[in-house]
């Protein structure tokens, strides 16, 4: 159950639904953006600037000046606060949005006292004009609270009421500071800052949607299946998610983010330690939200390699104990007594090595995986889980004890190079709380910034040294390859003689680059046949696709299992001088994960990291004195607002974002088509749109493809020939289906025939897609192909079996 969405204003026949506050997200230009009503574009092209100059031409004669004055003022105001504020433009955008909103809200208030004047003087004309501009001149300013530096933060701390911030001490060193001319002894904290954690959430839940989802017990996938983290046996058999299955899902994510780009001595001078966290009990379509994911904690690196990451655990552990045992809480909904546990600590294998006291470097350990206690000879030979010691618990726990009573330094030492612990990590106080199985593997770090990249350049490597490939007619293919419009934003660069010639295992790619690269690689490698090392890379494709899948089922992951350990084997057929690395050790662990904690996506950090743009943007316009301060005063500042706007919460903005609107010309054919397909009478209004956004997925008119069907588990496909909005809530497709002639197994994706431009079309509700991916057709050798980051099957499987 959810809260119904605030309708956006109308000033002169536009809506203005931004709020002030808003996520600064990159607005495309013109669109006016809208989670419930059509709005009708200002796109900068010639029908626009001619809409314009017509409802120039419409104002009246006494209100040209009176209008041109304010539209200069307008302007000047934009130029002036960009220049002198040294703002971008995705800056100025967000501000005259959030002026338009303000604007709106005035207008209002001022007809309402107007409309209430006039009521009460309709007769008396003289009295009528006397009491209007009596109310206009005492028209009280609401910027005028907001005049200074220190009345804006104690309005803001009396109307918003941000969750302070606390300091913790975690040690004191001397040092010489200036006083006056000279230099004198004092003593300096070293400290880290942290947002309490119930208050925080209590924050969070204050409004009331986000408590409404939360608050809504889960819907478990089918048997067989897994969608989300509570489809794991984890979850099922924790000992407060099994009792309270709305308990909060707590995700802790810990990074280490560089503010600056220092060089030489300098370096990770300013590197800071960013703790944050998100809720598995929001709807996945809303998690990756930055919104969804907040500041739990942030300190310089450098005090907590110093004193350990564990005082930072010990502090979250306090509210963990609180939580977990149950606590009171203010919402809109009245006094609620809430509970949660931690379900999964996110991050990279330093990071997450750290905070639980395994080795962080894991070449120098003798057991050199967090989650079995292979060796190094191990890792060589074995490819299946079963063939490791797993760790557990209660193991882990004799082996910090051993080392902590260790006699000798000399012995401690040796211990810790055999177990590959470093120390008793705080996270085993966490409540209910396994630090082997609770610590997942990342599918971003492992396998798009390791395996993936260590394993294409071993085979170009290969395929150029003998002379069946050229490394430039391969960067010309990529570089020429048709990308989608969403693709092209990552599309992976040149691959350097340099680059491949080196001993490091990387590519110089993103991790968005190389999940593009992944998925053409097979069309770049089309022209050499029945080679074994072309096979390779597409049995890779083919795990990865499964890695990323939202949906898996049982027998898919024993599958999975299956092809990981074969494509192991063949990679030390293939390259027998090359080491299995750790990272491709970590995958014989991700078959189990996904049956343990739901799927791998599920866990992913790549949204994570797109939460320290944040921190650095405002980092550059700060002084360094004491940034963590800073920096989490701006970020609980940011986020107090969040409710307060007008509109809804960041997480829910944006779930429907719309393109230019054109008016429909043969209304009687679109609501045949709607009552036909879709069953619904009575439409009142339908506009068309060029494109739409649902919740993160963009479709595009005559572009985009979407599956509207499925045989078995096999997509049917459609191209989207129009966009509909139905009476201001219902968004539908006119589609021309396309035949799908079956999965190329070349090309690993699904070669489609288009059909008759005469065939007739069909309509489909947005909400009701088996996949919601927005996919595009790519021609190739007089065939036409869809591409896919994600097996389809279970996708497909489970749909059809929930119909």
């Amino acid at each position: 159950m959810t809260a119904a969405t605030p309708q956006p204003s109308r000033v002169g026949g536009q809506h203005f639904d931004i709020p002030i506050f808003s996520d600064c997200a990159t607005q495309t230009r013109g669109i006016q953006r809208t989670s419930s009503e059509v709005n009708t574009p200002v796109t900068p092209n010639e029908e626009s600037q001619q809409d314009l100059e017509g409802l120039q031409n419409q104002r009246p004669e006494h209100q040209e000046d009176a209008g041109g004055n304010l539209s200069k003022s307008a302007a000047a105001f934009v130029v002036s606060v960009r220049e002198k504020c040294h703002l971008s433009q995705r800056s100025v955008n967000s501000i005259v949005s959030g002026v338009q909103q303000y604007q709106t809200s005035l207008l209002n208030t001022l007809k309402d006292t107007m409309k209430k004047i006039i009521e009460r003087q309709s007769e008396n004309v003289e009295q009528l004009q006397q009491e209007t501009l009596a109310a206009l001149n005492n028209f009280q300013d609401p910027f005028a609270i907001m005049a200074t530096t220190y009345m804006q933060d104690s309005t803001i701390e009396k109307l918003f009421k941000p969750v302070k911030p606390q300091e913790i001490v975690i040690s004191q060193r001397i040092c010489r500071v200036k006083k006056g001319q000279s230099r004198v002894m004092a003593i300096r904290n070293k400290c880290f800052y942290y947002i309490p954690l119930i208050k925080s959430l209590e924050q969070l839940l204050s409004n009331s949607r986000i408590f409404d989802m939360i608050n809504t017990t889960p819907q478990y996938c089918k048997d067989g299946f897994s969608y989300d983290i509570i489809d794991g046996s984890l979850f099922k058999l924790h000992s407060l998610f099994s009792e309270k299955p709305t308990a909060l899902q707590i995700i802790l994510y810990t990074d280490d983010i560089e503010i600056c780009n220092p060089l030489g001595s300098h370096a990770s001078v300013n590197k800071l330690l960013m703790v944050y966290y998100t809720l598995g009990n929001i709807d996945p379509k809303f998690r990756s939200k930055l919104a969804a994911i907040r500041l739990l904690a942030i300190a310089k690196a450098n005090d907590i390699d110093d004193c350990g990451v564990d005082v930072i655990l010990k502090r979250i552990n306090e509210d963990l104990q609180l939580l977990y045992n149950g606590v009171k809480i203010q919402t809109q909904r009245g006094e609620v007594v809430l509970f949660g546990a931690m379900v999964s600590i996110c991050g990279d294998t330093l990071a997450q090595h750290e905070l639980a006291g395994f080795k962080e470097g894991v070449g120098f350990a003798y057991s050199k995986c967090r989650h079995c206690e292979c060796t190094f000879e191990e890792m060589q030979r074995n490819f299946d889980e079963l063939s490791f010691t797993k760790r557990t618990l209660e193991k882990h726990m004799r082996q910090c004890l051993e080392i902590e009573r260790a006699s000798t330094d000399f012995l401690k030492s040796a211990l810790k190079t055999t177990y590959g612990i470093n120390r008793r990590s705080r996270l085993v106080d966490f409540p209910a709380f396994d630090l082997i199985q609770q610590m997942p593997q990342d599918i971003m770090h492992i396998i798009l910034e390791g395996v993936a990249p260590m394993e294409i350049k071993c085979v170009l490597k290969y395929l150029v040294l003998s002379g069946q490939m050229e490394l430039d007619m391969f960067n010309s293919a990529m570089q020429s390859f048709p990308f989608s419009p969403l693709d092209i934003r990552d599309k992976p660069c040149p691959i350097s003689v340099s680059t491949l010639a080196s001993n490091d295992n990387r590519l110089k790619q993103s991790a968005g680059q190389m999940l593009i690269l992944l998925k053409i690689m097979p069309f770049l490698l089309s022209n050499i046949e029945n080679n074994v090392y072309v096979q390779f890379v597409l049995d890779l494709v083919e795990i990865v696709q499964l890695l990323f899948a939202p949906v898996l089922s049982v027998h898919t992951v024993l599958r999975l299992k299956k092809m990981i350990l074969q494509h192991l084997k063949k990679f030390k057929q293939l390259f027998p001088e090359n080491n299995i690395i750790p990272k491709q050790h970590y995958m014989v662990h991700l078959p189990g994960q996904i049956l343990s904690l739901g799927p791998l996506v599920r866990h992913m950090c790549m949204r994570f990291e797109s939460k320290h743009c944040f921190f650095k943007q405002w980092a550059s316009k700060l002084n360094f004195k004491n940034v963590c301060k800073s920096l989490v005063n701006h970020n609980q500042l940011y986020e107090c607002c969040q409710n307060e706007t007008g509109a809804d919460h960041p997480i829910f903005e944006h779930e429907k974002e719309l393109g230019p609107v054109f008016e429909v010309s043969n209304m009687e054919y679109i609501q045949k088509k709607i009552r036909d397909f879709l069953g619904i009478d009575g439409i009142q209004h339908v506009v068309s749109v060029k494109w739409l956004i649902l919740n993160g997925n963009k479709y595009i008119s005559q572009r985009s493809l979407i599956i509207t069907n499925a045989n078995e588990t096999e997509p049917v496909f459609g191209l989207v020939k129009k966009i509909y909005v139905v009476d201001n809530s219902l968004y539908c497709f006119e589609y021309q289906i396309f035949q799908t002639l079956g999965l190329n197994r070349t090309f690993l994706a699904y070669e489609i025939a288009v059909p008759n431009l005469a065939q007739a079309t069909e309509m489909i509700d947005a909400e009701k897609l088996i996949d919601h991916t927005s996919y595009y057709q790519v021609s190739y050798n007089n065939s036409v192909y869809v591409l896919i980051k994600y097996n389809l099957e279970d996708v497909i499987t489970l749909k059809n079996g929930n119909e």
